[in-house]
């Protein structure tokens, strides 16, 4: 019987030390962690200057910052109506404006104080002298002949006094708004209004070219104004004027390929620390004309932003670094990186809260 209790004994002894070990053998192969990196993409800006030539040399393309290109001319006129903003306070003994019309088939000559009367009875006296053309009108201030008597004028015709009663009917004054001696905020055209014409109208030249010709918004424009009129002077009294307009648009042309070969080139002169940038977008890449006057070629400032996301030669995730740690330390680690966007980690057996021993045993994804 001794015997049997010590083979028995032997036997469960055996039993539980291979339960043990296979117990250990599986915990081995599979404790296994993999560790999600969603990144936060950075924003790397890249300046330079840039030689724009209509034909560069093979060791310019190899040795300097420059690239094959030129640039284009287009011309583009148009016109537009803009409403005046300025205002002025008429001085009281201004009572407003008339148009005096000439019906007559020669050119009317009206001196300053011309009389015109209204059918009230009231006389008021031109302030300016005018020419009226033949078969035209033109409008002049108009102040009260007795300020203390003046009462208003509604629309309407009026006579010219002195003028010979046969060219009354003919020539005469016309009241499009009441007359009134109460001052009064009227529109008067200034510098600030033409200035405001002239930029918009630009723009909208601008962008009528560029849908014309296909041209990108990143291309290095420049845009000059070659010439412009008005219909109306500094001073008139309006509430719009017209503007007509010619411009001149220079657009940059370059060899897209070389220069995102240089761009790649300038990349690579970067420490971007465990960064990996992704595919140059051409199309992104903003241009500045510097210098245009220069024999056979153009300066221009280039200025690219970068999208760079962190990949597995970074430091933060090195293996050696991470395992045994804890999960939660290992989340707070990488989720407090200005790079990191995200993390997420996937272990088993799920019960355990240590990353493997092993470094084979951890494996790194980076979901972009």
């Amino acid at each position: 019987m001794p015997k049997i209790n010590l083979y028995r004994n032997i036997s469960i002894t055996f039993a539980v030390f291979m339960a043990l070990l296979l117990v250990a053998v599986f915990l081995f192969f599979s404790n296994k962690a993999t560790i999600i990196i969603i990144p936060n993409p950075q924003k790397i800006s890249l300046s330079f200057n840039l030689e724009v030539k209509a034909q560069p040399a093979a060791t310019e393309l190899e040795e300097k910052d420059v690239v094959a290109g030129q640039i284009e001319t287009y011309a583009k006129a148009g016109s537009g109506s803009f409403g005046v903003l300025s205002s002025q306070t008429v001085d009281s003994a201004i009572v407003g404006q008339v148009k005096i019309v000439n019906n007559n088939n020669r050119d009317q000559t009206l001196v300053r104080t011309t009389q015109l009367q209204a059918k009230n009875g009231v006389i008021v006296r031109t302030n300016n002298n005018v020419v009226v053309p033949a078969g035209g009108s033109v409008k002049v201030d108009v102040f009260a002949k007795e300020p203390a008597s003046f009462s208003q004028i509604e629309s309407g015709q009026l006579v010219i006094i002195k003028l010979n009663p046969s060219l009354q009917d003919k020539i005469y004054g016309v009241v499009e708004s009441a007359l009134t001696n109460n001052p009064k905020e009227v529109k008067v055209l200034a510098e600030s209004d033409i200035k405001r014409a002239k930029d918009e109208l630009n723009q909208q030249l601008i962008e009528v070219l560029k849908k014309e010709k296909q041209i990108a918004d990143n291309s290095g424009l420049i845009a000059n104004i070659k010439s412009f009129k008005t219909d109306k002077i500094i001073g008139d009294r309006a509430d719009n004027f017209k503007l007509e307009m010619e411009i001149e648009l220079k657009v940059l042309q370059v060899n897209e390929e070389q220069l995102a070969n240089l761009i790649v080139k300038k990349v690579g002169n970067l420490d971007l620390s465990g960064l990996a940038i992704g595919e140059i977008q051409v199309g992104d890449i903003n241009y500045t004309i510097i210098e245009e006057n220069l024999a056979g070629s153009v300066w221009v400032k280039v200025n690219y932003s970068l999208s760079a996301e962190i990949d597995e030669t970074n430091s933060l995730l090195a293996k050696a670094n991470l395992v045994g740690k804890k999960i939660k330390s290992v989340e707070e680690l990488l989720s407090g990186q200005e790079t990191i966007k995200e993390v997420k980690i996937q272990i088993s057996p799920s019960w355990r809260q240590t990353l493997p021993k092993h470094e084979s045993k951890i494996k790194i994804l980076i979901n972009n």
